[in-house]
Formats: C-alpha cells, structure tokens, sequence
C-alpha cells in the first residue's frame, strides 16, 4: 500500500508511506456515516427516515517505520505534525493497481509510539467522500 497527501490549495503528492519501502505492519480502517434525520413517529408503526445528503467519513492509517537513529524516530512526529495539523489535504490510496482519493480531508487524531529507532504512527482523517477520479 501507498499512502500519498496534497494540499487541497496545490502542489504535489507527497509520501505518507510505502509499504515497498519498508513501512510495515499498515492498518487501513476508512468508515463512512451517512446523517439521516428520523423525527418522531407519533405513535406511528415505524418512524420515517430521511437521508440529510452529507457523510462523516474517518480514514485512519497505522504503520510503523525504522529509522536510522533514536532521535530520527521521535523527530518524525515532529514532522508529520508540521505537514499534516490544520491543513486540508487530499489524500491518495494505491494499493496494487486500485487507486482511491479521499478529497479534502483533515488531520483529527494522532498518536505515536516510538520504541528506540522505530516508530508507529497513527493518524486519523476526516473527510467526506472516497472517490476513484482524482480531485
């Protein structure tokens, strides 16, 4: 699996991770809520549902990384907190020769272990939409 992030503002994908480089032991858990209203039956059988027309999705990812050195590991979250806090980006998902976007997600969740020269990142997004086109 590839893992790849833009900022919706421009530029280029930049890598996340990469499993054929050495990122190991991936999770990839994206869900999807749909919001639907379902106002009071009044004593009727079953209630009406109605479909509000807009998803909560979280996409999170969980890798872990080697690095050279002890230091290198814990700067890591240093830098993936400076690319990713507050900066809506789209993300890109290849895993063989599928791709999917995930269109103007935000960083919401991270937490990281790091045990000498590794580290296991994990990162939750919110977003949207999954989509096959790219944005």
């Amino acid at each position: 699996m590839l893992v790849e992030y833009k900022p919706v503002a421009g530029g280029t994908y930049a890598l996340l991770f990469d499993e054929s480089a050495g990122a190991g032991n991936e999770r990839f858990n994206p869900q999807f809520r749909d919001n639907v209203m379902k106002p009071g039956g009044y004593g009727a059988a079953s209630s009406p549902k109605i479909p509000l027309n807009n998803t909560l999705g979280t996409i999170t990812f969980k890798w872990n990384a080697n690095y050279d050195t002890a230091d290198l590991a814990k700067a890591s979250i240093r830098a993936l907190r400076a690319a990713l806090k507050g900066v809506p980006v789209h993300l890109q998902v290849t895993q063989g020769t599928d791709v999917d976007y995930y269109p103007n997600a935000i960083l919401s969740q991270s937490s990281h272990e790091i045990y000498g020269r590794e580290a296991i990142h994990t990162l939750t997004f919110e977003t949207d939409d999954v989509t096959a086109t790219a944005p």
